[in-house]
C-alpha cells in the first residue's frame, strides 16, 4: 500500500462522517461488550439493545462497581422500559459536568434510537472510567493522554514517529508499535516495520496488545486505513495502553512494599476459590433444574410424554443427578478439608450464605421437591393422555361402524355413493358376479338390494342353493367379516380391535343389520298352478328409478313383495333411530376428549367427522321418507301377505339386531390398568354368556317356527331379510366374538397380575436395601466413635491413625462395590416396570433413586468421619506456633514482588535468607522443587 493519505477526500464529506460513525459504533460496541461479558451479557446493536434499560444498567454497575437498585427484569410496557433506563441515566447525568459534557441524556433518546446521543452517552462513560484518571502535569485528560503517548513514542523512535493527534498520527500503525516497544521491547522493534504496510503494522500491534498486554481489539485495521480514524475511538483504545502500563508501574512500585505471603496461603486461597467457583456452578445448576421442573411438560401425545419420562429417568435420574450429587459430596469434603487445615492455624473459613453447604442442602431439598412435583405432573398428564387416546380410539370405532352402516344404507336406498376414499383411506371394491351366472344376469345385479327379490313360490329356482351360498359369502365378507374370521382362529386381541377398512369387503356388502345382497336371477314369467305361463313385467318398470333403484330391485307383483319392502324400511327406520343414538355418544366422547386436553388439530378433525355424520343421517332420513311415500302408493294395489311370514320376519329381525348389538359390544376396544379392572371385565363376560343363552333359546324358537312354515309349504319369505341359516351364522359369530373377548380379557388379567407381582418384588428388594443401609450406618457408628486427639496424647494419635486405616478399608473399591451390589435386584425390577410404563407402586414409597441416595449417604458418612479424624490429627501434629506463622507470612508478603501470591526462585532464596535459614544452594533447590511440584507451576506456592 502506498504511503499517501487516501482519506483526505473523506475528512470533511458526509461519507466520511458516516464512515467514522460506523468505526465509532464498532469500537464503542467492543468497549461495551468488554465490560458486559463479565456478567454474561452482550450488545449486538447499540441503537436497539439499550431499549429496555437492562444492559445499560448492568454496564454502569460493572464499570462503576456500584449497585444501582431494583429494576424490571422483564419489562414489557414502554413505562417499564423508561423506568429501567432512567436508573443508569440518573447516574450518568450526575458526572457529566465532571468530564466536561454540558448536555444531559433522557430515556426518550434511547427509546427513539437516537444513535448520535447514544454514542455520546457511551463516550461519556468512556471519559469517566477510561480517560478521566489520566494525568500528565496540569493537562486535561485528553491533553495528558496525548502528551503521554507523544512522549513515549518519541523516546522509542528518537523523534522519527510523530504523534500530534488521535486520528492520522496513528494510521500507519507505527505509533502503536512504538508504545508497545516502550514497555515491552522484547515483543517488537518498530524499526523492522515498513510504514507503507499500514494494515499489517496495525494488525501486528493489535495482536500483540491483545495477546501479551490484555488490551482488547477495539479498532479495525481496514477502517483505520480506509478513512480518517475516529478520534474518540482511537483515544479510547490508547487509554487502555496508558492503564495497562500505569498498572504495571504501580505493580512494580507496590511489589517493593509488599511483605511476605506464605505459599501455603495461596494454596488455601486457591482451594477457597475452587470451592466458591464449584459452589456457584452447582447452585446455578440446581436453580436451573428447579426452574425447569416448575414448567409444564410440552408433550401433545402419549408417545411424546413416555419419551420425556424415559429421558427424565434414564438421563437425568441415572446420569446427570448422580454426578451433581457427587459434586455436592465433593464440595462437602472440600469444605471440611479447608476448615480442618485452617483450624490448625487457629482460623476459620466462613463463605457467604449463598456459598454455604447449608444453602446448597436447602436448594437441593427444593430441587427434590420440584422434581417430585414434576414427576407427579408427568404421571398425571400420562394418565390424561392415555384416556385421550382411549376415547379417540373409541370415537373412531363407533364413528367408523356408523359410517359403514350409513354407506350401506345409502346404497340400499339407491343413493349413488361415489368411489371416494373411505374413512380408513382405502377404496371400496365391488364383488364380482358368481362364475356360474349368465352374462346378462350379472349386469342386472349391479345395483345391490336389501334382500333377495321374491321368486315365484310354485316355481323352484334351479340355482337357489348357489344363490343362498353366495348371499352367505357376501355377508361373511362384510362388516362382520373380521369377526367371522375368528371362527378360523385368526382373531387379534380385542384390546386392539379397530374398525375394518371398507376395502376388506365388496362395496355392495353391508352389515347384516341392513344386508345388501346380490339378488338371484329374476324370472320374468309367473308360472300358474294349472300350467302355462304368462309374461308379467317386473314392478321396477312401473316405479321411478334413480335414488330408490336398489330397494325396488326385483319383482313386486304381490302384496307380500311390497310389504316386505315396507317392513324392511320400517326396520331401517327403527335401526336408524337406534343408530342416531350413537351421535350423542360421539358428542360426549368429543367433549371428554377436549376436556382432557386433546391437541387442537385432532379436535378439529373429530369435530368435522361428527358434523359429516349428522349431515349423512339427515340425508338418509329424507331418502327414507321419499322411499316410504312410493311404497305406500304401491301398497294400495296389493293385498296383505299371510301373518306367519310377517311374524317370522319380525322375530328374525329382532333377534338379528340383538345379536348385532352384542357383537358391537364384544368387538369394542377395552383397556385395563389394574387387576380389579381386568377381573371386572371377566365378570362382564359371564353376564354376556347368560344373555347369549337367552338368544340361543330364541333362535331355537324361530327354528321351530321355520319348520312349521316349511311344513305348510312356504319356501320363500319376502318380508324377512334373514333366513334361518343367516341367523345361525350370526349366532356362530356371536359365540366366536364372545370367545375371542374372553381370551383377550384373560390375557389382560394375566398381564396385570404379572406387573402386580413385579411391584411386590420391588417393594421387598427396596426394604432389603433400607435394612442394609441402616445396619451399615450403625456399624460405622460403632467402628468410628467420636474422638478428641491432643498434641501430647500419643495414644490418641495412634488410635486416630488406626481409625483412618479402617475408614480407608471401608472406602475401598471393593467395599463400594459391595454397597452398589445391594441395589442390583431393585434396579432390575425398576427397569422392568419402567419399560412397561408402570410408575405407581402401592406397595412401597421407595424409588430406585431414593434407594441410591440412601446408599450414597453411607459413602458420605465415611468421608465425613475421615475428614473429622484427619482434622483432629492435623491439629494435634501441627509443629508451628502462631508467632512463627506470622513471621513467615510477613517475609513471604515482602518478597512476593508480583503480588500474585507465588514466589519465584530468586524471591524464594531471598525469603530463606531473611529468616536466617542457612541452606546450601543444593538444599535450596531441593526445597524449592518440593514446594513447586504439587502446583505444577514455575513458582513455589508453599514454604
Amino acid at each position: 500500500m502506498s504511503g499517501e493519505n487516501v482519506t483526505d477526500g473523506l475528512s470533511r464529506s458526509a461519507d466520511g462522517d458516516a464512515a467514522r460513525e460506523k468505526m465509532q459504533i464498532k469500537s464503542f460496541t467492543a468497549w461495551v461488550n468488554l465490560h458486559l461479558k463479565k456478567v454474561g451479557l452482550e450488545v449486538i446493536d447499540l441503537k436497539t439493545d439499550f431499549a429496555d434499560g437492562i444492559k445499560l444498567l448492568r454496564l454502569v454497575e460493572v464499570i462503576s462497581e456500584d449497585e444501582l437498585g431494583k429494576f424490571n427484569l422483564k419489562p414489557v410496557s414502554k413505562f417499564q422500559k423508561v423506568e429501567n433506563i432512567n436508573i443508569p441515566l440518573k447516574y450518568i447525568n450526575s458526572f457529566l459536568h465532571e468530564v466536561g459534557i454540558r448536555n444531559t441524556y433522557c430515556a426518550e433518546n434511547i427509546i427513539e434510537e437516537n444513535m448520535m446521543l447514544i454514542l455520546g452517552m457511551v463516550w461519556s462513560l468512556i471519559l469517566r472510567y477510561n480517560v478521566q484518571d489520566i494525568s500528565e502535569g496540569d493537562k486535561t485528560a485528553k491533553e495528558g493522554l496525548l502528551l503521554w503517548a507523544k512522549t513515549k513514542v518519541g523516546e522509542v523512535s528518537k523523534g522519527s514517529v510523530l504523534v500530534n493527534n488521535f486520528h492520522t498520527s496513528w494510521q500507519d500503525g507505527l505509533a502503536f508499535n512504538c508504545l508497545i516497544q516502550a514497555y515491552r521491547p522484547d515483543l517488537v522493534q518498530y524499526q523492522t516495520l515498513n510504514p507503507k504496510n499500514k494494515v499489517d503494522n496495525l494488525n501486528h500491534a493489535f495482536d500483540l496488545a491483545e495477546k501479551h498486554l490484555g488490551i482488547p481489539k477495539l479498532l479495525d485495521a481496514a477502517d483505520m486505513v480506509a478513512m480518517r480514524p475516529d478520534e474518540k475511538s482511537v483515544m479510547t483504545y490508547v487509554s487502555f495502553f496508558w492503564k495497562a502500563f500505569a498498572a504495571n508501574k504501580r505493580k512494580k512500585i507496590a511489589g517493593e512494599r509488599i511483605t511476605k505471603v506464605v505459599q501455603r496461603e495461596q494454596a488455601y486461597a486457591d482451594l477457597q476459590a475452587q470451592y466458591l467457583l464449584s459452589t456457584e456452578a452447582l447452585a446455578k445448576w440446581i436453580k436451573a433444574k428447579t426452574a425447569f421442573f416448575g414448567t409444564e411438560p410440552n408433550c401433545n401425545s402419549q408417545a411424546e410424554l413416555e419419551v420425556e419420562m424415559r429421558k427424565h429417568v434414564m438421563e437425568y435420574g441415572r446420569v446427570e443427578k448422580p454426578s451433581k450429587q457427587q459434586e455436592l459430596l465433593d464440595l462437602e469434603a472440600l469444605f471440611s478439608s479447608i476448615s480442618s487445615r485452617l483450624a490448625t492455624l487457629g482460623r476459620t473459613f466462613t463463605p457467604d450464605e449463598d456459598a454455604s453447604i447449608a444453602a446448597l442442602h436447602r436448594w437441593w431439598e427444593e430441587l427434590t421437591l420440584a422434581e417430585e412435583a414434576y414427576e407427579t405432573n408427568l404421571r398425571n398428564k400420562l394418565k390424561n393422555l392415555k384416556k385421550v387416546e382411549y376415547y379417540i380410539k373409541l370415537f373412531h370405532s363407533k364413528a367408523g361402524k356408523l359410517e359403514d352402516w350409513l354407506k350401506n344404507k345409502e346404497v340400499w336406498l339407491g343413493k349413488e355413493v361415489p368411489e371416494t376414499l373411505t374413512s380408513e383411506g382405502t377404496l371400496p371394491t365391488v364383488a364380482p358376479p358368481p362364475a356360474d351366472e349368465p352374462e346378462e344376469e350379472s349386469s342386472e345385479a349391479v345395483a345391490p338390494a336389501s334382500s333377495p327379490a321374491p321368486a315365484p313360490e310354485h316355481s323352484p329356482s334351479p340355482d337357489g342353493t348357489a344363490t343362498l351360498l353366495e348371499a352367505q359369502r357376501v355377508r361373511q365378507s362384510s362388516f362382520f367379516g373380521f369377526v367371522g374370521s375368528l371362527l378360523q382362529g385368526k382373531s387379534e386381541s380385542t384390546a386392539t380391535l379397530s374398525p375394518l377398512p371398507v376395502a376388506a369387503a365388496p362395496a355392495a356388502a353391508p352389515s347384516t343389520a341392513g344386508s345388501i345382497e346380490k339378488p338371484p336371477p329374476v324370472d320374468m314369467r309367473h308360472v300358474e298352478p294349472g300350467g302355462g305361463a304368462r309374461e308379467t313385467m317386473a314392478f321396477k318398470a312401473r316405479l321411478p328409478r334413480g335414488n330408490v333403484v336398489a330397494l325396488f330391485h326385483g319383482m313386486m307383483d304381490s302384496v307380500a313383495a311390497v310389504q316386505a319392502k315396507l317392513n324392511m324400511l320400517a326396520a331401517h327406520d327403527e335401526e336408524l333411530a337406534g343408530r342416531r343414538g350413537v351421535v350423542p355418544e360421539l358428542d360426549k366422547l368429543l367433549k371428554k376428549i377436549m376436556e382432557l386436553g386433546c391437541p387442537p388439530m385432532r379436535q378439529f378433525s373429530l369435530t368435522n367427522r361428527t358434523g359429516a355424520i349428522k349431515q349423512r343421517i339427515q340425508g338418509l332420513e329424507e331418502l327414507g321418507s321419499e322411499t316410504e311415500k312410493l311404497l305406500r302408493e304401491e301398497h294400495a294395489r296389493q293385498q296383505k301377505m299371510d301373518q306367519m311370514r310377517l311374524d317370522f320376519a319380525k322375530k328374525a329381525e329382532a333377534l338379528n339386531q340383538s345379536m348385532e348389538e352384542r357383537i358391537d359390544v364384544l368387538t369394542e376396544i377395552f383397556v385395563v390398568d389394574t387387576v380389579a379392572e381386568a377381573e371386572q371385565q371377566v365378570g362382564e363376560i359371564d353376564g354376556f354368556r347368560e344373555t347369549l343363552a337367552g338368544l340361543a333359546t330364541e333362535l331355537e324358537s324361530i327354528s321351530s317356527f321355520d319348520d312349521e312354515m316349511r311344513g305348510l309349504g312356504i319356501q320363500k319369505n319376502p318380508y324377512s331379510r334373514f333366513e334361518l341359516p343367516d341367523l345361525e351364522q350370526m349366532m356362530a359369530l356371536c359365540k366366536a366374538a364372545l370367545d375371542a373377548r374372553h381370551t383377550s380379557v384373560r390375557d389382560a388379567l394375566a398381564r396385570q397380575r404379572e406387573l402386580d407381582d413385579q411391584k411386590k418384588a420391588f417393594a421387598a428388594a427396596a426394604a432389603a436395601v433400607v435394612e442394609f443401609v441402616n445396619t451399615e450406618r450403625a456399624k460405622y457408628d460403632d467402628l468410628i466413635p467420636a474422638i478428641s486427639i491432643k498434641p501430647d496424647d500419643s495414644e490418641a494419635i495412634a488410635r486416630g491413625k488406626q481409625m483412618l486405616a479402617e475408614l480407608d478399608e471401608h472406602m475401598s473399591p471393593a467395599a463400594r462395590g459391595k454397597r452398589a451390589a445391594q441395589l442390583l435386584p431393585a434396579q432390575e425390577l425398576s427397569d422392568k416396570l419402567m419399560e412397561a410404563a408402570e410408575l405407581d407402586n402401592p406397595y412401597t414409597r421407595e424409588t430406585i433413586m431414593s434407594l441410591k441416595t440412601q446408599t450414597d449417604r453411607l459413602g458420605k458418612m465415611l468421608r465425613d468421619k475421615r475428614s473429622f479424624v484427619e482434622g483432629q490429627l492435623a491439629r494435634a501434629q501441627a509443629e508451628i506456633t502462631p508467632e512463627q506463622y506470622e513471621e513467615i507470612r510477613k517475609v513471604f508478603t515482602h518478597f512476593d514482588k508480583s503480588g500474585d501470591g507465588l514466589l519465584n526462585r530468586l524471591e524464594f532464596t531471598a525469603a530463606i535468607k531473611a529468616m536466617d535459614f542457612e541452606l546450601t544452594a543444593d538444599d535450596e533447590d531441593v526445597a524449592f522443587e518440593r514446594l513447586r511440584k504439587p502446583l505444577g507451576v514455575e513458582r513455589a506456592a508453599a514454604l
